[in-house]
């Protein structure tokens, strides 16, 4: 039984890193195949070519491309906090001249008998505190709160939320907040399609007379690009829209989706044992919110930019920014 686990185990890794370049391919393809869609065939028929009604649809459809291009390859691209950065390095040299971990740990790894002493060597992380070190098995090393081991990429991964294979990467600390915004304006973008294309829709898919159409009538190009837009903005943005809904939750009560159901399982315990729990991580909506985009101002928070996450995974302390910047360089 267990080794036919590991082959199922073994396939489902290979499986996914497989997918990834696919899907990253299939996601340029639907969105290059789009833009040439609304710009040649859509647009034109609701705004005549160099009114400024037009340059309005052209601008606000390059604006939306470019933004969630640029959060989608981020996030592709981005180290999202895995052992090796140098991100986590510069967390173990802090915790280690916090007193967090022993002195031998940043030197040699933390091993059974250094820790001996502590839970950290617990079967479940869900029995440890929620800002205590502990050890990790896969990887050898010093294991920080909040981290996961992602057995596709074979990393522990800081503040891991899921491995998604549409980035072909592990969203975690680092890269959370461009899948955030990648999800944000893929919603949009859908929601702006399904509206550019819903009056000739209704008018090609017989819910309307085309005698109760103003518009001129649709080509047969027009008809695939209306029908194929339509169809393509609904499908993938109520999805996508019910995807951001649910991380827009769980950043303002901050919760990874790993951390949602392991906060459940604590909280039927604490209910059992007659108690009341409480997220460790969570301040205010507001305070949350800053914790993964540093600014309170929507406007800002929404605009590209490839500044790191402020702070520490974990809401309780600041980054030391001379020993971070120290440790990186080196």
């Amino acid at each position: 039984m267990r080794s036919c686990q590991r082959v199922c185990f073994f396939c489902f890794e290979w499986s996914m890193l497989a997918l990834g370049p696919c899907l990253i391919t299939t996601v340029l393809l639907l969105v290059t195949w789009e833009i040439y869609w609304v710009l040649t065939a859509l647009v034109p028929r609701i705004s005549p070519l160099g009114t400024t009604r037009w340059w309005a649809h052209v601008t606000w459809i390059y604006f939306l491309s470019f933004n969630g291009l640029f959060n989608y390859f981020s996030c592709v691209l981005t180290d999202p906090g895995t052992h090796l950065s140098p991100l986590y390095r510069a967390l173990v040299l802090v915790a280690d001249v916090d007193g967090a971990l022993a002195p031998s740990d940043v030197a040699t790894g933390l091993t059974r008998e250094s820790l001996s002493h502590t839970r950290a060597l617990t079967a479940s992380w869900l029995e440890r505190g929620p800002y205590e070190w502990g050890y990790c098995k896969q990887s050898r090393g010093p294991k920080a709160p909040r981290s996961h081991y992602d057995h596709v990429t074979r990393k522990l991964v800081l503040n891991m939320d899921h491995y998604c294979p549409w980035m072909f990467n592990c969203v975690g600390f680092a890269n959370y907040r461009y899948f955030v915004l990648f999800l944000f304006y893929v919603t949009v973008a859908c929601g702006y399609g399904a509206a550019l294309t819903f009056p000739d829709f209704s008018t090609v898919a017989g819910l309307r007379s085309f005698a109760a159409f103003r518009g001129p009538r649709p080509t047969s190009r027009a008809h695939t690009a209306v029908m194929f837009t339509f169809v393509l903005s609904i499908s993938v943005g109520i999805a996508v829209m019910l995807l951001f809904s649910w991380h827009l939750y769980l950043v303002l009560t901050a919760q990874t989706t790993i951390e949602f159901y392991g906060n459940c399982t604590l909280r039927r315990r604490a209910r059992v044992r007659g108690h009341d729990f409480r997220n460790p991580y969570h301040r205010s909506y507001s305070t949350n919110w800053q914790h993964l985009f540093g600014t309170m101002r929507p406007i800002i928070a929404l605009l590209p930019s490839s500044r790191p996450p402020p702070g520490r995974p974990w809401p309780c302390f600041q980054l030391r920014p001379c020993m971070v910047k120290s440790e990186i360089e080196v």
